[in-house]
């Protein structure tokens, strides 16, 4: 895992950490913490080392970001915020799979997302294949 990922990771928790500040109102932060959350899933591995290591922080990120997303409509940030064109929640139920990875005990807010529909938008989006991570028996791997 490179020291880069570490960083992202830590980076994106902070983002979401933030959003408390914003409640009820819409923000490009969630999309931000997505974009450094799928830096960091290039090697699926180093996404779930991360949210096992950071497990403390990343359960008060997810926190965070579930106070900001009830506070909001699912208000659509412009193309050059938001290049997917998804609402504010929306964006807080990617990061939900994200942060809850390890756990795979997801919550989403709106209804539009399953873990498999998301993993979809990532491999198209990005071209990154997390789809191991929603088997059950996926081993949390240690760092050397």
């Amino acid at each position: 895992m490179k020291e880069s990922s570490e960083k992202r990771f830590i980076q994106a928790l902070e983002i979401c950490q933030s959003l408390i500040a914003f409640k009820s109102q819409p923000s490009s932060l969630p999309f931000q913490s997505i974009e450094l959350l799928c830096e960091v899933a290039r090697e699926p591995s180093a996404l779930l080392l991360l949210t096992e290591k950071y497990a403390s922080e990343t359960q008060k990120a997810f926190r965070a970001v579930y106070e900001y997303a009830v506070t909001l409509d699912n208000w659509r940030l412009s193309d050059e915020d938001c290049p997917l064109g998804f609402g504010v929640k929306d964006h807080c139920s990617i990061l939900s799979f994200f942060l809850k990875i390890q756990s795979k005990k997801f919550e989403f807010f709106t209804g539009n997302w399953t873990p498999e529909k998301i993993c979809d938008l990532i491999k198209d989006w990005k071209g990154i294949d997390l789809t191991v991570l929603l088997t059950k028996n996926t081993p949390v791997l240690v760092s050397d």
